[in-house]
């Protein structure tokens, strides 16, 4: 694999995972609840998620589409674009703040929670302010850090039960796993996109995006036997994967603060940057001011969860219907021309 290729790999699987990479808890609200049915949608959305980010990252690769603008621009043309390019960002820049306020405000109770809740912020600040490469590096070690914790604690484990599908026998796995695939559909294509487009070849970007899919998969799938093995102590927690470590580690409260806090800190930084450099290169603004304007709304939704629960669901749900809009769309644009009437 190329350089180009590691890096659309490390991006995408980053994106996919999201910031609550280390929580767990996403995986055991789409996937773990619905037992076998939840390892089918996330077979379903991992295969949605590689197939989706091939399709429309190559079609933007070979037609010159640089941005998410553009990209809303061709789909939906020139009245809605700007409007749904504004909600977008507005949408997403609500659900990484929302999401890297929710991690914080898990891991700590009172009045000192604020301070745990400007900790994902900082970390965004300085990798931001060192650009992709430091973005790259540390989403790297974050996510390999992440899979030799998973790989841990799956090691420990004697027996994986494999429920029977006849437990939650309904389509709300495959909802969930479309939800899902929305969302993060969403957060990779922004993310992504601006390597995606400096690739030099399409196999770059296939390649590239396969792997991190594949790296996605794996860890979720691994996630989802760990979640499925405790099942009866975590399925009500809000942090599973923090509750089991803390009963096979010493000092786990610790590590799972520092790794959960600093991903939270890296997709917040990754999404933001990604957003802001083609808003400052449209609209010939200096980078500097921009970005500190999006941290600072970010840092805004970060404060929800401390406020409302419901309010921060509601910004990552935003996000997941923006995306199932543009799954859609997508969808719509794919479908086979109608036949022609016969004369």
């Amino acid at each position: 694999m190329d350089r180009s290729a590691w890096r659309i790999a490390v991006l995408f699987a980053g994106a996919a995972l999201g910031g609550s990479y280390f929580s767990g808890y996403e995986w055991l609200r789409f996937f773990a609840y619905y037992g076998s049915w939840g390892t089918i949608g996330l077979v379903a959305a991992s295969i949605g998620l590689g197939w989706t980010g091939c399709r429309v990252l190559v079609t933007c690769h070979r037609e010159g589409v640089r941005t998410l603008h553009d990209l809303l621009w061709q789909w939906f043309g020139p009245q809605l674009a700007p409007v749904l390019s504004v909600l977008i960002h507005l949408s997403l820049l609500a659900y990484a703040g929302a999401s890297a306020g929710m991690q914080a405000a898990q891991h700590a109770a009172g009045s000192w929670s604020w301070l745990f809740v400007l900790a994902p912020l900082l970390l965004a600040v300085v990798f931001v302010a060192q650009g992709w490469t430091a973005i790259l590096r540390g989403t790297a070690a974050s996510l390999a850090a992440g899979l030799l914790l998973l790989a841990f604690v799956f090691a420990e484990q004697r027996h994986v039960p494999i429920p029977s599908l006849g437990y939650q026998l309904n389509f709300l796995w495959l909802i969930q796993a479309v939800l899902y695939l929305s969302l993060h559909f969403l957060v990779c294509l922004v993310v992504v996109l601006p390597l995606a487009t400096r690739a030099p070849r399409e196999s770059t970007i296939r390649v590239g995006v396969m792997a991190g899919t594949l790296f996605f998969f794996f860890a979720t799938l691994l996630g989802q036997a760990i979640l499925l093995a405790y099942w009866h102590d975590v399925h009500s927690s809000a942090l599973p994967l923090k509750q089991i470590l803390t009963s096979l580690l010493p000092f786990a409260d610790l590590l799972h603060l520092l790794l959960a806090l600093g991903h939270a800190g890296l997709i917040l930084g990754a999404l933001v940057y990604a957003m802001a450099v083609p808003v400052a290169v449209r609209h010939d603004l200096h980078m500097g001011p921009l970005l500190l304007a999006m941290l600072a709304g970010a840092s805004l939704f970060s404060l929800l969860p401390l406020v409302s629960g419901t309010a921060a669901h509601l910004a990552a749900s935003s996000a997941t219907y923006c995306g199932l809009l543009l799954l859609g769309r997508l969808l719509w644009k794919d479908r086979p021309p109608r036949p022609e009437p016969p004369g």
